[in-house]
């Protein structure tokens, strides 16, 4: 199979909601494509007429399809997003751009392989940068980070609020928590819960906590809290798999709750949960963050010490707190 590198643009509707299509219908395992990796997005400037500000990414993928078969697939979910060329350079639906296929090397009315001006772009390169640094230019052979490295990021912001990830369920989407999530969330936090604990606390106090925690009248509330930051892990299908809340007092923030379905742990959701709360907190200037964790939960200390968090005392219930400096690379 080939590896090839996608950039995906939109300035015009709901931006992200149309990459994330786009980026999720590009991920066909039985039709010769494979989503590998995708970069964050960006928010970016526009190139050409006065237009609304785009919202940019990458994806690399593995795929049977040819350089023109894979270019045909991109143009038709292009169409299907409503994109129209009546402006050069005008706003756009849904840009989609085949940057490299492997090493091929081609220049043709239909197609130009590497992309013509992939190394004039800081909005194609700094996300490439994120998911393929060491592929090199065929015809310069320099690598994707050196070229990142050569380009101005002036207006090319990420966005905090927001990620797609690969994992092995397909792109996973990481978004703000919204009302329509109360009820499922309620249901993956009870699973959690009681696979996370049972054993470790008594099965009243599970049951009372959750009942508590997470009915639907509390998770409004928790989701309102204007201190908070909450979202969840869905996947290609539509189910929630992970959720995760920060709050934010200053500079100081303390991760409320970080949790993955008991049924699909250890394929990196948590992870990528927790790379976007550092994200976020990153991008509010917040210094340090806390947590307290069961001293008996040993999955959940190796996870968060594996992250950088250090044990820093006790408190009553046996339950250890842990910090970690934000500003690394979390």
């Amino acid at each position: 199979m080939a590896r090839a590198a996608i950039a995906l643009g939109a300035n015009l509707g709901e931006r992200l909601e149309t990459l994330t299509r786009a980026v999720r219908s590009l991920h066909r395992p039985a039709g010769g494509l494979a989503v590998t990796a995708v970069s964050s997005w960006y928010e970016t400037e526009p190139v050409g007429p006065v237009q609304p500000l785009y919202i940019n990414g990458c994806l690399t993928l593995q795929t049977e399809l040819t350089p023109g078969s894979l270019l045909g697939e991109l143009q038709q979910r292009e169409a299907a997003a409503g994109r129209t060329r009546a402006v050069p350079w005008g706003a756009r639906t849904l840009d989609l751009d085949l940057l490299w296929y492997d090493d091929w090397v081609q220049a043709d009315a239909v197609l130009t392989l590497p992309h013509p001006r992939l190394e004039e772009r800081p909005f194609v390169l700094i996300p490439l940068a994120e998911i393929a640094r060491d592929w090199r230019h065929p015809l310069t052979g320099k690598r994707v980070a050196d070229l990142g490295a050569e380009v101005s990021a002036r207006g090319v912001e990420r966005v905090a609020e927001r990620a797609l990830v690969a994992t092995a369920l397909g792109p996973l989407d990481l978004r703000p928590l919204a009302p329509a999530d109360h009820l499922p969330l309620r249901d993956l936090a009870g699973r959690c819960w009681w696979a996370t604990y049972r054993g470790l606390l008594e099965d009243e106090y599970i049951e009372s906590f959750v009942d508590y925690t997470y009915n639907l009248e509390a998770i409004g509330r928790a989701a309102a809290r204007p201190d908070g930051h909450f979202w969840v892990a869905e996947e290609p299908e539509g189910a929630l798999v992970g959720f995760t809340q920060v709050l934010v007092v200053g500079r100081v923030a303390h991760l409320a709750r970080l949790y993955v379905a008991p049924e699909v742990q250890g394929i990196g959701i948590g992870s990528a949960l927790w790379r976007l709360v550092h994200k976020k907190l990153a991008a509010l200037g917040v210094r340090v963050c806390n947590l307290t964790v069961l001293a008996t939960n040993i999955g959940a200390i190796r996870f968060y010490e594996r992250k950088g968090f250090e044990r820093t005392g006790s408190t009553p219930g046996n339950r250890f707190e842990y910090r970690i400096r934000i500003g690394g690379d979390g």
